[in-house]
Formats: C-alpha cells, structure tokens, sequence
C-alpha cells in the first residue's frame, strides 16, 4: 500500500447519478433542481433512462475557455449492463 493511494472501493448500486460538467453559463440558467432529463448512455444507444436534476453548482470551471459549471442528475430507473465511468447524452426537459 502506498501513501495516498485508495485501499478499496465501496460501491453503492442501489442508486445512480450522472454528473455533467459542460453546462456552459448561457444553458445553466435554463436548468432547475427536480427538472427532468433524458440520458443515454454512448454504449447503450438504444437504452433511454430518465432522471432529475439534483443539485447545480453555484462555482464555475474554466475548460478549454468556456465557464462552465456541473449538474448532478439522479437516475429514476437502472439497466443491469451499466458500468460506472460509461458516458452518456443528457438532454434536459423544456
């Protein structure tokens, strides 16, 4: 074992989130706590999950020069074949 470094994982499968962190701050501002989300998984495109908007960040990022900020969504409903790390296509509700 070396210094900083994990032991062990422990996983909690009875739940999922997504985060996303490439809201820009012209698209966050359209975004709310418990608005609904479509989420496709890029290994799984013909699997369509549902999911709500659980927190906003209030801090911003700079990537690639764009301020961005991240969006956690919970999952309503789970596929067996889902890994953690898969990406996936959020699409917000109107």
């Amino acid at each position: 074992v070396s210094p900083g470094l994990p032991v062990a994982t422990i996983a909690d499968f009875s739940g999922w989130i997504i985060e996303t962190d490439n809201l820009t701050e012209i698209d966050v501002v359209k975004i709310k706590a418990g608005q609904g989300a479509s989420v496709v998984l890029d290994a799984l495109p013909d699997v369509t999950l549902r999911g709500s908007v659980t927190t906003i960040s209030s801090i911003y990022v700079e990537q690639r020069g764009d301020i961005t900020y991240k969006v956690t969504l919970a999952l309503t409903g789970q596929n067996p074949q889902m890994r953690w790390g898969m990406t996936a296509q959020v699409t917000f509700d109107k």
